[in-house]
C-alpha cells in the first residue's frame, strides 16, 4: 500500500539473485535486473545501508556457491552471520521499517545434482540453515511486517514459515532477465498473483520414495569404468509414485484404512500440495458439470471472484482411476489422482462470474499394463473427475463423494458437488492398444529397461503393500553386473544393425529434372520428390551431414541447402549463451509452468522465435522436458514440473509459438535424464508403466500437441542401451506411436569420452545427427560400402533435410538460389578447440547466411561447420 513503502531487504541472496542456473539454461546476472531496481520501480524505497552491506560492505564476502556445469566447486549457503551486522546497519532498520523482505536463494545447474547429505552446517541444502534462521529472527524482532521471497527453482523445505512470525511468502523461482520486476508489482498490489505450484512441497524433502535411489551408484566389475562411461546405474524403484502421485495416493490409502499403509500422516508430510497457490482474492465454484462427448468429456464450471480485488484463477481437473484386483495381480499401479485438464481464467473483477470449459480426452483414462496384456487398458470400475484448488483438495472432494469425512482421518472436508463419477462396465483392452496418431499397435518397448530383466525377483513400490515394497538402495552399492549385463552395456552393433539385407541406396544421381531443397518446402514427409532429392546426394554429402551437427548443420551446395546455426538454451538465447548480441533470457521453465497459462507461454514461444529470426539462429536446443523426479535434481529449473501432463501441455504451447516463426525446437533430454549425476552413460532402470505414464508423458504431449520436429537424445542409457540407440524409444515410440516427423540429435558428442554414443547403433535406433564439432570423430569410412548402414544414413539425411526445409533457415531461398561453401576464419580454430567447446558449452560463431545480390541469381555464402 502507499503508506508502506520504506523497506529493508535481507540476505546475501538479495544482491546475488538467482536468475537461471548453470549450463545451457543460464542467465547472465550482468544483463538481469536487480531486486533493488525492481522494488524501486514499484515505488519502494530500499534501505541503502543494508543493501550496500551485502553488495560491497562486510557482507560482500559471503555468497552462495554451487557447482559449475563442469562439476567444479561446491554447494554452500554462506549467509552472513548476524554477528557481522554493524550498529550502523541495525540502526538503519528504524528508518526503513514498513516491511522486512527476506530473500532465500538456492541454485542448481547442469552436470551436478544438489547434495543429498547434510552440509558442514548440519543442514540439508534445501533447508534454511542456522545463519539464515538467525537473520530471519532478526527481521522478525525488528519489523512488524516480514515478507519472505523464495528465490529457488528447487522445492525447498518451508517449515520455517510456520515457526517464525512471517506475514507473507512469495515463491519467485529463477526470474530470468526481467522477471524480477513482477516481485515489486506483486508486493505493491499492482499484480494479483495467480500462479500455482508445479511440485509438491514436503516438510521433509527426503521423504519421497525417489530419494532412496538418487545420486551416484556404480557397478563393482573391474572391467567397467567411469572413463568408458559404462559403470554407472540408477534404479527408479518407486515406479509411478513420483511427487504428488506418492503423497496423495498413500494419503487416500490411509483414509481408507487399507492394509500395509504403515504410519503416514499427510498433515505432517506435505506442507503445500501440487497445484497450490494463493491470491489476494478468493474464488468460488458453482454449476460443475461433465458432459460425455464420445472421445472427450466437456467439463464446465462457473468461477466467481468472491473477494474485493480483481484476479485470475486456475481451474484444475484431476481424475481417479479404479485400483482393481486385476491391477494388483498384474502390477498395474494407480495414483489416487492425476491431473487431466486445467485452464486459466481471464482477469475477473470483484464479484464477476465466468463460465469455464475444459475438454478432457478419454484417453487419459488408460493405464499401461506391462505384465498382463502388454499394452494400454481401461479398467472396469468408477472413474472420478474432480475439480480442486490443488491435487489434495481434489482428492478430498473425491473422498467426500465416496462418503468419507474428517472423522475418517481426512485433513479437511471435501465437496462432492465438484466431482463426477463415470463408470466403465467392462475392461477395454483394445481402444488404446493402438496409437491414436498412427494406428500402429502398441506393445512393450522397454522390457530391457526394467531391472527385472536382470533381477527377476525384484519388486517395485506398490500401493497394495506400501510397507512391504518400500524402496531400498538397490544392491546397496555392491552390484556386480552379470555377464549378460556387461555385454548389453557394450556398443550395440548386432547383425540387424549391420546387415538387414537391404541394397545400396542410389547416390550422385542426375535426374532429368533436378530437385532442390526449396522444391520441398511444405512437402509432406512421404512426398515422392524426397527420393529424387536424396538420390542426388553424394556419399560425402550424406555422411558429413550426419556427422557434423554441433551447434550448426552443414550446407549442401548441390541442392542449394543452407547451413543452420543452432544454440542453447531453454530460457532463450541469453547473453550467457551468446555473448554480445543476444536475445531475451526468459524465466526458468519451472516458472513458466507455474503460470498454468498456455496462452501466455505460447507468446513466450513466439518471442523466442522472433529472437531466432533476429539472430539468424534456426535451431533452438530447448525446451527441456524431463521430470522433477526429486527436488534434488540440479536441472529442475530447466524442466517444467513433477507432472508430465502439465509439463507436456505447457511445453506444447511454447513449441507451437516458436514453430510459428520457423524455429526448430529440440525437446530435450530424451529420455530418463531426470538427474544430472552420472548422466554420461548411466544405466537408468525403470518399469514400462512408469516410463510411459510419468517420464515420457511430457515428451509425448509435446510431440502430439506441439507438433515438434526435433529432439535431443539424452546421454544416459535406457537400461543398458544408450538412449539414442534404443529403437523402442527413438523409433517404435517416438515415430511409430506418437507420429513424430523430424530429426533427433545427440547431446554433446565432440570428445572421445562420448564414444559410447555409437553412431552405427544410433543410426539404427533412430538418431539422425551428432552434436559434434570435431572433424576427426565419427568417421563412417569403414561403412560406406555397407548397404544397411548407408540406408540408415540416407534416412537420417531425409529427417534432417525435411526438418530444416520446413524452418526459417529457408527464408529467402528459392530454386534460383545458389549456395556455395566458403572457409570461415574460425574453422581451423575449431579443430583445436573441440574439447573447450564442450566444456564451456560455447559454439563457434557461425556466419549462416551472407547474401550477395547478383543480377538474376541470389548466392548464399554459407560457413561450413567443421
Amino acid at each position: 500500500s502507499s503508506d508502506s513503502m520504506n523497506v529493508s531487504v535481507f540476505g546475501q541472496d538479495s544482491v546475488d539473485f538467482v536468475y537461471g542456473g548453470s549450463g545451457s539454461g543460464s542467465v547472465s546476472s550482468d544483463k538481469a535486473v536487480s531486486l533493488k531496481t525492481a522494488l524501486e520501480a514499484a515505488g519502494f524505497t530500499v534501505n541503502d545501508t543494508l543493501w550496500n552491506f551485502y553488495a560491497n560492505g562486510d557482507g560482500s564476502s559471503y555468497r552462495k556457491t554451487y557447482k559449475s556445469e563442469t562439476g567444479a566447486g561446491e554447494f554452500a549457503v554462506n549467509e552472513v552471520p548476524v554477528s557481522l551486522y554493524t550498529a550502523a546497519v541495525t540502526d538503519s532498520f528504524s528508518d526503513f521499517n514498513d516491511a522486512a523482505i527476506v530473500v532465500f536463494g538456492r541454485s542448481g545447474g547442469e552436470s551436478a545434482d544438489l547434495p543429498t547429505e547434510e552440509l558442514s552446517t548440519g543442514y540439508m541444502y534445501l533447508q534454511i540453515d542456522q545463519n539464515e534462521r538467525d537473520m530471519l529472527q532478526m527481521a522478525c524482532d525488528n519489523f512488524d511486517k516480514v515478507i519472505v521471497i523464495i528465490n529457488s527453482s528447487n522445492a525447498m523445505e518451508l517449515s520455517f514459515l510456520d515457526e517464525y512470525d512471517v506475514d507473507a511468502c512469495v515463491w519467485a523461482g529463477a526470474a530470468g532477465q526481467t522477471g524480477v520486476y513482477a516481485i515489486g508489482e506483486v508486493l505493491n498490489g499492482t499484480i494479483n498473483p495467480s500462479g500455482r505450484l508445479v511440485d509438491t512441497y514436503a516438510y521433509d524433502s527426503t521423504s519421497a520414495p525417489s530419494f532412496v535411489n538418487l545420486g551416484n551408484y556404480n557397478f563393482t566389475n573391474e572391467g567397467l569404468s567411469f572413463e568408458d562411461k559404462n559403470n554407472m546405474y540408477l534404479v527408479y524403484e518407486e515406479g509411478i509414485y513420483v511427487g504428488y502421485r506418492y503423497y496423495e495416493t498413500r494419503y487416500e490409502d490411509a483414509v481408507l484404512q487399507n492394509t500395509n499403509v504403515g504410519s503416514f500422516d499427510y498433515s505432517t508430510q506435505v506442507q503445500f500440495p501440487f497445484g497450490y497457490g494463493l491470491s489476494y482474492t478468493d474464488f468460488s465454484y458453482d454449476n460443475y458439470s461433465v458432459t460425455d462427448n464420445g472421445d472427450t468429456f466437456l467439463i464446465t464450471v462457473d468461477v466467481t471472484n468472491t473477494g474485493a480485488v480483481a484476479g485470475k484463477d486456475t481451474v484444475e481437473i484431476y481424475m481417479q482411476s479404479p485400483y482393481t484386483e486385476y491391477d494388483i495381480a498384474n502390477n498395474v499401479e494407480k495414483a489416487s489422482v492425476v491431473l487431466v485438464g486445467f485452464a486459466k481464467t481471464e482477469l475477473l473483477e470483484a464479484g464477476a462470474t465466468k463460465s469455464i470449459s475444459i475438454s478432457v480426452d478419454k484417453e487419459n483414462m488408460k493405464s499401461y499394463d506391462t505384465d498382463g496384456l502388454g499394452t494400454y487398458i481401461v479398467d472396469a470400475g468408477d472413474y472420478y473427475f474432480a475439480l480442486g484448488t490443488d491435487a489434495h483438495n481434489a482428492l478430498n472432494n473425491i473422498l467426500a463423494a465416496k462418503g468419507y469425512s474428517t472423522s475418517d482421518g481426512m485433513t479437511a472436508e471435501g465437496n462432492q458437488d465438484l466431482t463426477f463419477c463415470y463408470t466403465v462396465d467392462t475392461m477395454d483392452s483394445t481402444t488404446y492398444a493402438v496409437s491414436q496418431e498412427t494406428g500402429n499397435p502398441i506393445t512393450n518397448e522397454f522390457e530391457n529397461a526394467d531391472i527385472r530383466s536382470y533381477d527377476d525377483g525384484f519388486v517395485y513400490l506398490s500401493r497394495s503393500n506400501w510397507t512391504g515394497t518400500w524402496p531400498t538402495v538397490y544392491q546397496d552399492g555392491s552390484w556386480e553386473a552379470s555377464d549378460q549385463l556387461v555385454a548389453d552395456l557394450a556398443f550395440y552393433q548386432g547383425d540387424e544393425v549391420l546387415n538387414d539385407g537391404s541394397t545400396m541406396p542410389a547416390t550422385d544421381a542426375e535426374p532429368a529434372a533436378y530437385v532442390y531443397a526449396s522444391d520441398l518446402i511444405g512437402a509432406s514427409y512421404d512426398d515422392a520428390l524426397w527420393e529424387t532429392l536424396l538420390d542426388e546426394l553424394s556419399v560425402s554429402n550424406l555422411t558429413k551431414l550426419v556427422r557434423m551437427g554441433g551447434y550448426a548443420t552443414i550446407s549442401i551446395d548441390a541442392i542449394s541447402f543452407p547451413a543452420t546455426t543452432d544454440k542453447d538454451g531453454p530460457s532463450g538465447f541469453s547473453s550467457s549463451i551468446i555473448p554480445g548480441r543476444s536475445g531475451m533470457a526468459y524465466p526458468a521453465e519451472v516458472v513458466m509452468a507455474s503460470t498454468w497459462n498456455v496462452d501466455l507461454i505460447n507468446e513466450v514461444g513466439k518471442c523466442i522465435g522472433e529472437d531466432s529470426l533476429a539472430l539468424g539462429i534456426s535451431g533452438w536446443y530447448g525446451p527441456g522436458v524431463n521430470t522433477h523426479r526429486s527436488p534434488y535434481s540440479g536441472r529442475n529449473f530447466e524442466y517444467f514440473s513433477e507432472d508430465g501432463y502439465l509439463a507436456g501441455m505447457i511445453c506444447a504451447y511454447e513449441v507451437d509459438g516458436a514453430r510459428s516463426k520457423g524455429t526448430i525446437a529440440y525437446m530435450k533430454h530424451f529420455a530418463l535424464n531426470d538427474q544430472e549425476t552420472n548422466r554420461y552413460g548411466g544405466a537408468i532402470f525403470a518399469n514400462e508403466q512408469a516410463i510411459r505414464e510419468v517420464f515420457l508423458k511430457s515428451f509425448e504431449l509435446t510431440v502430439r500437441y506441439g507438433k515438434i520436429t526435433a529432439a535431443m537424445a539424452s546421454m544416459n542409457r535406457i537400461g543398458a542401451r544408450w538412449s539414442g540407440a534404443d529403437y523402442g524409444l527413438m523409433t517404435a515410440t517416438l515415430r511409430d506411436e506418437w507420429g513424430f516427423q523430424g530429426m533427433v540429435i545427440t547431446d554433446q558428442a565432440s570428445v572421445l569420452a562420448m564414444l559410447y554414443q555409437d553412431m552405427i547403433s544410433g543410426l539404427y535406433g533412430g538418431t539422425d545427427l551428432w552434436l559434434n564439432t570435431n572433424s576427426n570423430l565419427w568417421s563412417l569410412s569403414d561403412y560406406k560400402s555397407n548397404a544397411t548402414v548407408m540406408n540408415h544414413v540416407r534416412n537420417a539425411a531425409h529427417n534432417i533435410i525435411y526438418t530444416i526445409t520446413n524452418s526459417n533457415a529457408m527464408n529467402g531461398i528459392s530454386p534460383d538460389t545458389k549456395v556455395i561453401t566458403i572457409m570461415p576464419w574460425w574453422r581451423k580454430a575449431l579443430w583445436g578447440a573441440a574439447a573447450v567447446v564442450w566444456l564451456l558449452s560455447i559454439a563457434a560463431v557461425i556466419n549462416a547466411a551472407v547474401r550477395m545480390i547478383k543480377k538474376k541469381k541470389v548466392t548464399i555464402k554459407v560457413s561450413e561447420e567443421n
